[in-house]
């Protein structure tokens, strides 16, 4: 599939609204009246684009743990879209939210099981250490309708990824860690994160999820033919 000539080299915030909606419609095959959740949904990037393309028998739901966001997304965007609804979820993050309430990495997102056809982890997993990409991988699977997709950006660690570093060819350095995730900035992990792929590829395994075809791997590393920037997983339940 093609998708380069559908988004180009989209790389501003605005624009990347725009080309995540084609790989949710083209890769995820999202439908208008399906209920989305949009994790770290921010400032309502994706709900804007969102509100749009999903009709009435269609939902939208959007969780950040930065609370201004929530609040004026919920004022802006709620009142045009009811069923556009926001919740603040005072999750602890070191560089975001350093005096949150509640740890990800045991966090039960507040939705019934069974309760999403799509989920979107847009630049979360890359701000998460690796017991909470576990947890939050977890709720994805008990959160995931039976025929439910998600979407969820990655940088990943692999063979090719090394040779391409090994060129000085990355975007990013992550300088710090272990085999199993590493990150850029020592004193701040949660800046830039990366994760060794197989590692990724067990969890998936161990909460009954697999991918929908091979991953899309970005520009970050190096390679020519990144479809965007950060490597991307289309994940449903096995």
């Amino acid at each position: 599939m093609h998708l380069r000539r559908y988004v180009g080299p989209l790389r501003t915030f605005e624009s990347s609204g725009a080309e995540f909606m084609t790989y949710l419609r083209l890769l995820v095959e999202m439908q208008p009246a399906e209920r989305v959740l949009d994790v770290g949904c921010g400032c309502g990037l994706m709900a804007l684009y969102l509100k749009d393309y999903l009709h009435e028998a269609g939902s939208y739901a959007g969780v950040d743990l930065h609370s201004p966001s929530v609040n004026w997304c919920a004022k802006h965007i709620s009142s045009l879209r009811p069923d556009f609804q926001f919740r603040h979820i005072d999750v602890r993050s070191l560089a975001y939210n350093p005096k949150g309430k509640y740890s990800a990495d045991d966090f039960n997102f507040p939705y019934e099981s069974r309760s999403f056809d799509v989920i979107l982890f847009k630049s979360v997993f890359t701000h998460l250490r690796p017991a909470e990409v576990e947890n939050y991988l977890k709720e994805a699977s008990r959160l995931l309708k039976a025929d439910g997709r998600c979407l969820a950006t990655f940088f990943l660690l692999n063979h090719e990824q090394e040779l391409l570093a090994a060129k000085a060819s990355s975007a990013l350095k992550f300088s710090f860690g272990n085999e199993q995730w590493r990150y850029v900035y020592e004193h701040s992990p949660e800046s830039a994160c990366a994760y060794d792929e197989i590692f990724i590829l067990s969890l998936l395994k161990k909460f009954d999820l697999t991918l929908v075809g091979p991953p899309y791997y970005g520009s970050w590393s190096g390679r020519e033919n990144g479809l965007s920037f950060q490597d991307m997983l289309i994940i449903k339940r096995a």
